[in-house]
């Protein structure tokens, strides 16, 4: 039955998904303005390849097109919405294309930040989880309750790298395990006012919120355990070579 929940008709349910999607993009703009955004103004210690400029602009599109989109559906324009979202899904493509692209030039880094068991970690883990719940977005389009919420999660994850950085400009480097476990409670934290939100409206959480915090909460698992885990780290270090 493909009945909507109640809160679907009110206007104040679509404006969460605008501040939602503001909040997505503040957090990404502070994770990436020292070394994309506003890379002028900080002193770099390194250049930035053609391709990590695309990476950028490519992820930067996705952010901003789901600020798009939530402003159409706030606007009641849910056509045009649908239009733009085969744009998203073209954009989503070519994320994960670039991501494996994006992490082979961070791994020709000598002695690159993040370190090649954490950086292949990072990037791998958390795009095969995008993929997962983008795809699932896609396949519950023509139910709004779950589109929406598998869309919020799949952009959630994307914070990853963001929210990691962040922390590094506040923290420092001295102490990457306690990095690891600030960036990764920072981007859980974005589930909550999800939680309160429906709560409050539903009087419930929905379950596609659970599938995908059960999802990036196993992908965050897997990070922490692969990067002090041997044979990964020969893996990492044996790609390294062969790109370098």
């Amino acid at each position: 039955m493909n009945a909507i929940a109640p809160e679907e008709s009110a206007s104040r349910s679509r404006f969460f998904f605008v501040v939602m999607a503001c909040a997505v993009i503040v957090t990404v703009f502070a994770g990436f303005a020292p070394t994309f955004y506003l890379r002028g103004s900080f002193t770099q210690t390194r250049p930035m390849s053609m391709l990590l400029h695309v990476h950028g602009i490519v992820f930067s599109a996705w952010v901003s097109l789901f600020l798009v989109q939530t402003l159409l559906i706030a606007r009641g324009a849910r056509r045009l919405h649908q239009r733009f979202g085969w744009i998203g899904a073209g954009i989503a493509a070519a994320m994960i294309s670039l991501v494996a692209a994006a992490v082979i030039e961070e791994l020709r880094r000598v002695n690159g930040f993040p370190p090649p068991p954490l950086a292949l970690a990072l990037s791998a883990f958390d795009i095969i989880v995008f993929a997962i719940l983008v795809g699932t977005a896609l396949y519950y389009r023509k139910r709004p309750d779950w589109h929406k919420r598998f869309m919020l999660s799949a952009t959630i994850v994307l914070l990853g790298a963001p929210m990691f950085r962040a922390v590094v400009h506040s923290l420092g480097r001295g102490d990457m395990a306690k990095v690891s476990i600030v960036s990764t409670l920072l981007v859980d934290a974005f589930f909550l006012p999800c939680f309160a939100y429906d709560l409050l409206t539903r009087r419930r959480i929905h379950p596609a919120y659970l599938v995908a915090l059960a999802l990036i909460v196993l992908d965050q698992v897997a990070q922490a355990t692969v990067v002090s885990w041997t044979p990964w780290i020969k893996f990492s270090q044996a790609l390294q070579r062969m790109v370098a």
